[in-house]
């Protein structure tokens, strides 16, 4: 998005936004062939005498951005569109139309799946497992209130330019500068995004060498429109990089599940 403002992205086109809205139909078509497959394999289980003893876990790797900050359609952008996905359970001990404000990541599915077949979780492993979290036992001060999101371009050098006459086609989720941190907070009275945006794909990252920079108060700012990173006071900054730095250079089950917040 800091790539767009700055070249000043003019609104997209009818007949982009068509593509966009045929792309969004086609989204929806191919779930339809997902469904029919869930609902084989539900059938399958149910004759085979095993669904009351297997646990089904119906999830996607990632969101995926519509037309929303006059983007068209991908999937590698900080923002909510984009990093929340469904995570549908059913299984021995999960009880029947729970919902649960705990936080999940892709990471902790795999912690997840040894513990259910009864196995040890290595130490090494980032994720926690949500087996306490399925059956309803875990509080929100036993659980974490705050995760990382991060993201390297690809390196692809960003060709073009949107102020050349006429406009050149850019891919943008793919330049070197789409490579970024987002510490996303989530608690009764904290929902943001706090984002550090770098200017190449060097790892490690170092927070000293932002360029741009994103804070979004979901509380106030659903759709993420309204970047008050500048009016944060520095104490909030503070916290949040510190968070941020935790996150980014931590490993295994301890340093990586830090304490909550709240």
């Amino acid at each position: 998005k800091h790539w767009i403002l700055s070249e000043g992205t003019p609104q997209m086109d009818n007949t982009t936004i068509d593509t966009v809205d045929e792309l969004c139909l086609d989204r929806w078509r191919t779930l339809q062939s997902v469904d029919d497959l869930l609902e084989e394999v539900v059938m399958q289980l149910q004759t085979s005498g095993v669904l009351e003893n297997t646990y089904i876990f119906y999830n996607s790797d990632h969101g995926y951005h519509l037309g929303q900050f006059n983007q068209q359609g991908e999937k590698r952008q900080p923002y909510d569109e984009d990093i929340r996905v469904p995570l549908i359970v059913r299984g021995p001990g999960i009880e029947k139309g729970q919902v649960t404000q705990r936080i999940a990541l892709n990471i902790d599915l795999a912690p997840t799946f040894l513990e259910l077949a009864g196995g040890k979780v290595p130490d090494d492993m980032d994720g926690r497992s949500l087996k306490p979290v399925l059956s309803g036992n875990v509080s929100a001060a036993e659980w974490r209130d705050d995760f990382l999101v991060e993201y390297w371009g690809e390196g692809t050098p960003c060709m073009g330019t949107i102020k050349a006459k006429p406009p050149q086609q850019i891919f943008l989720h793919d330049c070197h500068n789409n490579t970024f941190v987002n510490l996303r907070t989530l608690t009764d009275s904290d929902d943001s995004s706090y984002i550090l945006v770098f200017p190449t794909d060097d790892a490690p990252m170092d927070v000293k060498k932002a360029n741009y920079f994103e804070y979004y108060n979901l509380n106030k700012d659903t759709w993420q429109m309204n970047n008050t990173y500048r009016a944060l006071p520095d104490a909030q900054h503070s916290a949040y990089q510190s968070r941020l730095e935790q996150y980014m250079a931590c490993s295994g089950q301890t340093a990586c599940n830090p304490k909550p917040i709240v």
